[in-house]
């Protein structure tokens, strides 16, 4: 018994098919060599089923199996899941690593420690410009030189301050304006988060349709793998495979997608609590269905870090932690040169001191966008209380007592600042916000170099090597013209055999 006439024929059709289906891939991997995200894509080759023959030395019943050839059996796409979910991981660590560093760098731009134009400086002026009043109560320059040293202070506070609220706004919005929190880096961050969720939802309708078809997605899940390792920068993600290529998305510990459905959104509002709160922050992240706050579970990526810096954290130097140092630094001179200018003393005219030197305007928030210098005393500077009233009367123009009671100020120590005087005080929140930036500028560069490290390795995993293509592209190749060679033999053969018949 012999094969079918055209049995070979068949056969290398096949061949030439299969040849044909690996140089197509091959085509498509190399222009897609520096295509972002692209996976490469390889073809799966089985020998086809045999046909079965009956034997000619074989006992009757029992057949020969003969190859039928080669087909393409799938069109594979080469990538690690593990090293992905470990990338993402890291990423969303980078994400909030470098984000927090590139905040504490405009915190110390704000500051402009050490410098001559700072608080230091300005703390600084003022309390010699004290110093030179006490040498000359009865000196109406000298005193006229302090009151401007002292609106001087206030409004280096002021300007900082004002800074870091800018700062804050940029960051988290402001809870006053509802037109600045779709706009505030925490706004667009969350806005960027659900358009992704969205093109997901929609990448994994077309994903379900084709691989429901029997079909492999490849080029699809490439485009979601993408978009995942590019929002996992922004946010921390938990993801869970689904059927059918499917996946489920967790943000925060909330359902966001579950395969082609959306299940969730995100928004960001004003804080409806007390503020400030303990852990102040003017606007919260909260789930559109069931309204549920994840603020506080959102663990890694940029949004926590914006959340961080623009609320009160414990680990690092943040815009509202520095206001309220700031706050409590000027609080503190304002209200200790106030207790002195208006309690036991005597301004130049004799008369008991009534004006204090720094008034603070009503209004809610903090007390440091509200302190001014006392017109009045700025006005007369007569006013200003040089003299100490011991109850024996007013001494004369030369007593400076007070006046030198304001200079030693400037070397006591406080309860409300830690325990520690001005200068002390304001250093050590520079320092605590040099430490800070220096320790995340170090964690910035060892996460992304752990981060580059991880995309390496998936790059040998996925990435295009054009120079294995070409090997592959020849090898193929020289299958293509084998078979097609023996569809020439063939087709000789069968020319042969029609002629002898």
């Amino acid at each position: 018994m012999i094969s079918p006439g055209f049995f070979g024929l068949f056969n290398a059709h096949r061949g030439i098919l299969a040849a044909q289906s690996a140089l197509d891939v091959i085509n498509h991997n190399v222009a897609n060599a520096a295509t972002p995200g692209y996976s490469r894509q390889r073809v799966d080759l089985a020998a086809y089923f045999p046909y079965q023959a009956p034997g000619l030395n074989a006992p009757p019943g029992q057949f020969l199996q003969m190859g039928q050839g080669v087909i393409a059996e799938e069109i594979t796409r080469l990538r690690d899941s593990f090293l992905d979910t470990q990338y993402r991981v890291e990423h969303s660590t980078q994400g909030l690593n470098v984000s927090t560093n590139q905040t504490l760098k405009e915190l110390e731009g704000i500051l402009t420690e050490p410098s001559d134009e700072g608080i230091n400086a300005a703390i600084q002026r003022f309390f010699d410009s004290a110093q030179a009043m006490a040498l000359s109560p009865e000196n109406i320059a000298a005193r006229t030189q302090f009151m401007q040293s002292a609106a001087d202070m206030v409004d280096t506070f002021k300007l900082q301050a004002n800074q870091l609220q800018s700062l804050r706004d940029n960051l988290v919005g402001n809870a006053g304006v509802a037109a600045s929190i779709p706009i505030s880096q925490l706004g667009i961050s969350v806005t960027q988060v659900n358009e992704a969720l969205q093109t997901i939802v929609r990448l994994n309708q077309q994903i379900n349709t084709v691989t429901a078809s029997g079909a492999q997605p490849n080029d699809l899940l490439d485009q979601r793998d993408k978009i995942l390792d590019d929002l996992s920068e922004i946010i921390d993600l938990d993801i869970t495979p689904l059927a059918n290529n499917q996946i489920s998305i967790r943000i925060g510990g909330e359902l966001m997608v579950n395969g082609v459905t959306l299940s969730n959104t995100l928004e960001v509002i004003a804080n409806p609590g007390p503020a400030p709160t303990p852990d102040d922050q003017p606007t919260l992240v909260r789930t559109v269905t069931g309204t549920v706050n994840i603020t506080n579970t959102i663990a890694g990526g940029k949004i926590r870090s914006i959340l961080n810096m623009g609320g009160v954290s414990t680990t690092q130097a943040t815009v509202r932690g520095l206001l309220n140092n700031l706050n409590s630094l000027l609080t503190t001179i304002r209200d200790r040169v106030n207790a002195i200018q208006t309690t036991t003393s005597f301004d130049l005219n004799g008369a008991a001191g009534v004006q204090p030197i720094f008034n603070t305007t009503a209004g809610a928030g903090l007390d440091i966008f509200r302190i001014t210098v006392n017109p009045t005393v700025s006005a007369d500077p007569r006013l200003i209380a040089a003299a100490f009233n011991d109850g024996s009367g007013f001494l004369g123009v030369g007593d400076n007592r007070n006046a030198q009671n304001m200079v030693d100020l400037f070397n006591q120590t406080f309860a409300a600042l830690g325990n520690t005087g001005f200068k002390d005080y304001f250093d050590s929140v520079v320092s605590k916000l040099g430490i800070d930036a220096a320790a995340f500028k170090d964690r910035a560069t060892s996460q992304s170099n752990l981060v580059n490290s991880l995309d390496t390795r998936r790059e040998a995993v996925f990435g295009v090597n054009v120079d294995e293509e070409m090997i592959d592209m020849l090898r193929f190749q020289r299958a293509l013209e084998a078979s097609s060679r023996m569809v020439r033999v063939f087709d000789d053969v069968a020319k042969t055999i029609i002629g002898m018949v």
